[in-house]
């Protein structure tokens, strides 16, 4: 064993890749390039270059083992092992001897690792090579977690299985939304298995994320709503039952007024369907009206004041008929006077329902559906048809010109309470739309917490009921192996994004991916966001890269790369269909230009290019941390 001592200080570290700093017991190859006649010589590990103090003659030119120990006198000793030998038995050979001096056993895996690690120039100890092996063997692909171990590395990352679990799930690059949509859809499968499962389907569905086959599965329940929500116009009554006629749920060729006396007449078929305390209500009106109609009430006020009870009052089955009827003056009652209180009666009941959260209100909702068509195959052909005529809407298909203006009015709503967009022609709505999404996925949960003053406890529960602290609580609850791990994979992504997000000297980053709703599209959006912070800790605006990944429905993949230098933007677009995108842009960079003018920025020009190669072309887009190129070393580094 040889021992050399170096001349450089702690407190400037070596540096082997990017940032990666030598620490005490790290196994690596260093070249010795020149031997001083004072016993010291020029050592290279990795790109760094430093001078050392040599205890015993090395040979210039050689490769070295060196072993990184302890500080002494705030210098770093290099013990020197042996010469790897690299000529004989290249890379696998090398790798057999770092295997050897950790003291581990061959195996393919830890060879396979070894290799990696050396062809990267990363340091290694025992500790961590031990607990990268463990970690890639539990991954469901290890091939695919070497480079997290690169990443965990070069960027300094704690090394913990917890931060490895996070970006291996985010390297994987299964889209967010897909994720989101199918953890939702699980939650609702399997019923609300606890009360954390109930409000995290209430905050997915404040993120939107379940857009597949939505208008499907709810585009006929919001036509009813709308058709007998209090608070929709008289317009909007009018053209949602039309709708539902064109649909066929409610016959053609009928009034309302008919519709509801037929709905009051029919109680007596309907008695033997499955109830629940909504559509027993429902039923018991509707008898109700049927006996009032054929004289069991003197006054139709009596028969209102009966129905309000069954929805108000506590004990409704005392809101039955008359015990005699045969004592009370028969006064026939037309079905005209009766049919507004039907309406009431129908608004009562759907009012109930929809003010149920998550699965209970939505399958009430679906049973008074049924109670209003007891024919199930007509409910899922309705349902298809108001799916069919929700998509013309959204896509303005010719079909749709033939919706009368009221129920054109009734599509946009349902549409627009489907899918709620961001308006992207409005900086400041995004900008809201963006911070209130990472509120609502818990990114800035930790950072609450910590600056929380005495004042403010009473904020901490709004914190807790967003998706990270509701994942974390939901898997310390007894739940199905299933629900667990997509909770698990979801909470990782999570955590990948805040890890990824760090600050590196005086330069920031960000990472973000959020799911996007557009139209009744659903994609990934993510934004890496790279600057500089000036000297009192603020954001420098004057220099940053911004990067968006965006896949779009019939663009695909799409990568807009923005530089700002010295408050000049630079802006390339990078997407299959460059030719197509720059002629549609032209008439809008005028207008860009000009607004950024407004905000004291410059224009430098707007570049629309093809990928590299077909190969890069037909590669699904995935966001790189700008950190992972390398990190920040010293340099005044302007993007």
């Amino acid at each position: 064993m040889q021992s050399i001592t170096s001349g450089q200080p702690v407190s400037s570290p070596i540096e082997v890749k990017g940032s990666v700093s030598l620490k005490n017991g790290q196994i690596l190859i260093g070249k010795v390039n020149k031997v001083f006649p004072d016993q010291t010589a020029e050592v290279q590990i990795g790109h760094q270059k430093m001078i050392a103090n040599l205890e015993i003659p090395l040979r210039a030119g050689e490769r070295y083992w060196f072993q990184v120990k302890h500080p002494i006198e705030g210098r770093i000793v290099l013990k020197a092992l042996d010469s790897p030998d690299m000529s004989v038995s290249g890379l696998k050979g090398t790798a057999a001897q770092l295997i050897a001096h950790l003291g581990m056993t061959p195996e393919p895996a830890a060879s396979k690792l070894a290799e990696y690690l050396l062809a990267n120039r990363l340091p290694i100890t025992k500790e961590t090579f031990q607990s990268a092996l463990q970690w890639l063997k539990a991954a469901d692909a290890a091939e695919a977690g070497l480079p997290v171990i690169k990443s965990m590395y070069i960027q300094q990352l704690p090394f913990v299985k917890d931060v490895f679990d996070a970006l291996f799930t985010q390297s994987k690059g299964e889209p967010f939304h897909k994720l989101l949509s199918a953890f939702k859809q699980q939650l609702q499968d399997l019923g609300a298995v606890t009360r954390t499962a109930v409000k995290l389907m209430d905050v997915l569905d404040s993120l939107h994320v379940v857009k597949q086959n939505q208008l499907q599965l709810n585009g006929l329940q919001n036509l009813v709503t709308t058709w007998l929500n209090p608070d929709s116009t008289p317009e909007m009554k009018s053209g949602a039952f039309s709708l539902l006629q064109k649909t066929g749920l409610i016959p053609k060729g009928i009034t309302e007024a008919v519709f509801l006396e037929n709905l009051m007449d029919g109680t007596e078929a309907r008695s033997g369907m499955t109830k629940n305390s909504v559509i027993d209500k429902l039923h018991q009106g509707l008898q109700l009206l049927s006996g009032t109609k054929s004289g069991a009430f003197a006054k139709v006020e009596e028969a209102e004041t009966t129905i309000d009870r069954i929805f108000t009052g506590h004990d409704h089955k005392g809101a039955n008929l008359p015990a005699d009827l045969h004592s009370i003056q028969r006064k026939n009652i037309s079905a005209e006077k009766l049919s507004p209180l039907v309406f009431h009666l129908l608004q009562s009941a759907f009012t109930e329902a929809t003010a149920k959260k998550a699965i209970g209100g939505k399958i009430e909702v679906n049973d008074l559906i049924g109670y209003l068509n007891t024919d199930t195959e007509q409910i899922e052909e309705s349902k298809g048809k108001v799916a069919e005529l929700l998509f013309q809407s959204l896509n303005k298909l010719s079909e749709a010109q033939y919706v009368r203006n009221n129920e054109r009015l009734v599509l946009s709503h349902v549409l627009e309470a489907e899918f709620q967009t961001i308006d992207f022609t409005s900086g400041p709505s995004v900008a809201n739309q963006l911070k209130e999404m990472t509120k609502v996925l818990g990114l800035q949960l930790e950072h609450a917490l910590l600056n929380l003053s005495g004042n403010e406890t009473k904020e901490i529960p709004n914190d807790l009921e967003t998706l990270k602290p509701l994942l974390l609580k939901l898997l310390n609850e007894q739940i199905p192996a299933s629900i667990k791990e997509m909770a698990e994979q979801i909470l990782n992504r999570i955590t990948a994004q805040q890890i990824l997000s760090q600050e590196n000297g005086p330069i920031q980053n960000l990472l973000l991916t959020l799911p996007l709703n557009l139209g009744s599209i659903q994609t990934d959006l993510t934004l890496q966001w790279s600057g500089r912070k000036t000297k009192d800790g603020k954001i420098d605006p004057d220099y940053c890269r911004v990067l968006f990944y965006l896949e779009l429905e019939r663009l695909k993949e799409t990568v807009i790369d923005m530089q700002v230098q010295n408050r000049i933007i630079k802006v390339t677009v990078i997407n299959g269909h460059g030719a197509v995108l720059e002629e549609a842009a032209v008439q809008y960079l005028d207008i860009l230009r000009e607004n950024l003018g407004k905000m004291d920025y410059r224009l430098s020009g707007v570049s629309f290019v093809k990928p590299v190669n077909e190969k890069e072309r037909d590669l699904e887009v995935k966001p790189i941390p700008f950190s992972e190129a390398g990190s920040y070393s010293g340099l005044d580094i302007r993007v």
